[in-house]
């Protein structure tokens, strides 16, 4: 498993319903494992600063938790997932990171609409 498996796997489980989206769910935990095995002993995943990686995948500390909202599923747990989840907390809490986030509120918005464009679109003519 490759790390660039992880937000695809994470978008596919957002952008589904049904049979499909349980499918993908399983799918994004199972790439979420990879995550969590990286962070043992390290507060990043390069060691003990901000990096390059905590920023690629910066998204899961703040639309992952939106994604979850919007599409009703539950992906990073702090019980399945305790390293992923300290780090999620430790990467929103970087002064660089915090004050730069987008508004939760239009996140939803933003998100609730790309999730119904998805299905649409994916919905049987």
């Amino acid at each position: 498993m490759e790390v660039y498996y992880v937000l695809p796997s994470i978008w596919e489980s957002f952008t589904n319903d049904g049979k499909e989206q349980e499918e993908a769910i399983v799918k994004a935990k199972e790439n979420l494992k990879y995550l969590e095995e990286e962070l043992k002993g390290k507060k990043f995943f390069g060691g003990e600063k901000l990096g390059l990686a905590d920023i690629a995948l910066g998204m899961l500390a703040h639309y992952g938790s939106v994604f979850e909202d919007v599409a009703g599923m539950k992906l990073l747990t702090e019980e399945e997932f305790p390293l992923l989840s300290a780090w999620k907390l430790t990467f929103a809490d970087a002064p660089i990171i915090k004050d730069n986030w987008p508004s939760r509120d239009k996140l939803v918005a933003k998100f609730q609409a790309t999730r119904e464009d998805q299905l649409l679109k994916k919905a049987p003519k």
